[in-house]
C-alpha cells in the first residue's frame, strides 16, 4: 500500500556474511514505489544500492532516510546484529523551508 503523504521505506535482510549485509528495500510515496538491494559493509558502514525499478529515480530524501537508517543498523550490529526487517514512515519535506534555505 503506497501512502497518501510523505514516503515509507522498506529493508529485508536477504543475506550476510564477514563482509556485511545484503537488504531488499523499497521506497513508497504517492507518486510511485521503487525496488532495489542494498549492501552495507561491516568494515566501513558504506551503503551501496542496484539499479532502482520504479517509475524513474527514487525522491532523493527519502533515500537519505533509508541509508541513515541503514547505517544505524550497522552501528547497532555489534550488540544486536543486522536486523530482519524495518519500516518506517517519513513526512517529506516542506519546500518552503529548502528555499528560505537557500536566500
Amino acid at each position: 500500500m503506497q501512502p497518501d503523504a510523505g514516503g515509507r521505506f522498506q529493508a529485508v535482510l536477504i543475506h550476510q556474511d564477514d563482509s556485511g549485509a545484503r537488504f531488499r528495500v523499497e521506497l513508497s510515496t504517492a507518486e510511485g514505489v521503487w525496488s532495489s538491494e542494498a549492501t552495507v559493509s561491516q568494515a566501513s558502514g558504506e551503503v551501496e544500492w542496484r539499479p532502482w525499478s520504479g517509475p524513474g529515480e527514487p525522491p532523493d530524501w527519502l533515500c537519505r532516510y533509508l541509508r541513515s537508517a541503514l547505517r544505524g543498523a550497522w552501528r547497532a550490529y555489534g550488540e544486536d546484529g543486522w536486523p530482519r526487517r524495518f519500516t518506517r514512515w517519513r513526512d517529506a519535506p516542506d519546500p518552503r523551508r529548502a528555499r528560505e534555505g537557500d536566500s
